[in-house]
């Protein structure tokens, strides 16, 4: 694997090689490409350097699937991904983990109400409400997103499933008002999506629905995510590659991520999970003495 790594870095650097850019000009992945004018040997430092460099900071773009016109065929296919990341790279596994600790500390029986923030087609919030049924846990879900062929995708799943403890509703999650307010909010692989100022804007509005707990569960944005990310999509579809590349470096690390909720809790839990996830817990409840 580690052979199929450096391959994969290589053919990286050769790209960048051969993209023609004058100094400071932004190149399709984020990177600043300043080649003109250098060695072969040159350059080559240079865009290592600068490919590791890249990294402290999270990149800006527009992924494919975000777009309003977003093909049909690549949307099915991007959740299809999505659920294998999830399943294999510990996504589903933060969030269990999180409600194992949270659901103990409520009275047996008591309905406890967990809104999932652009959900997409379900697929944790399902293996997590089958895994809380068996444990005697009683969850009710509340699912919202802004891409209605998502949801087509999870109604499609529950009805599979037959699962009853979850609810569908399309909505935008910065301007969504619920009847009733939640216990718990989560948000899985959706927040690398927003920038700083976003993201700050959102757990404000959060804030006003949600009693306990905010769980950010997103991705680590380092060089062995992004080599892994590259293997794993070098035949797909060439936009699902761009979007999951491009995931991965606007992702967060720990510390960034801690600042950006430290604003609105004062010791916000952060840290690094398995395999590529970064886990953030804003409370919201520390009155309370949780």
């Amino acid at each position: 694997m580690l052979d199929r790594l450096q391959q994969d870095r290589s053919t990286i650097t050769h790209h960048r090689h051969v993209i023609p850019a004058k100094a400071g000009i932004q190149g399709p992945h984020g990177w600043t490409c300043a080649s003109v004018g250098m060695t072969y040997h040159e350059r080559s430092m240079s865009h290592s350097t600068h490919f590791i460099r890249s990294f402290k900071q999270r990149a800006h773009g527009q992924e494919f699937l975000d777009r309003p016109d977003s093909d049909p065929g690549l949307t099915q296919r991007s959740f299809q991904f999505i659920r294998f990341v999830n399943r294999t790279g510990g996504g589903i596994r933060v969030v269990r983990e999180f409600l194992a600790r949270e659901l103990a500390t409520f009275p047996a029986g008591q309905t406890v109400k967990i809104l999932d923030l652009g959900g997409g087609d379900c697929d944790i919030p399902l293996t997590v409400a089958q895994w809380a049924a068996q444990r005697g846990y009683n969850v009710q879900f509340t699912c919202i997103d802004h891409n209605a062929q998502a949801l087509s995708m999870a109604k499609e799943a529950l009805a599979r499933a037959r699962c009853k403890a979850i609810r569908l509703e399309l909505a935008d999650i910065f301007t969504y008002q619920p009847a009733e307010p939640f216990d718990y909010a989560l948000g899985s692989m959706v927040f690398h999506h927003f920038t700083a100022d976003e993201i700050d804007r959102l757990i404000a509005h959060v804030h006003g629905f949600v009693r306990h707990a905010l769980l950010i569960n997103d991705l680590h944005r380092c060089a062995l995510n992004y080599f892994v990310a590259a293997l794993l999509t070098a035949r797909a579809d060439p936009r699902l590659r761009h979007d999951a590349l491009l995931s991965i470096r606007r992702g967060f690390r720990p510390a960034e991520l801690a600042e950006m909720l430290g604003k609105h809790d004062p010791t916000p839990d952060v840290r690094r999970a398995w395999f590529c996830r970064v886990a953030g817990v804003v409370r919201f409840d520390r009155k309370e003495g949780r």
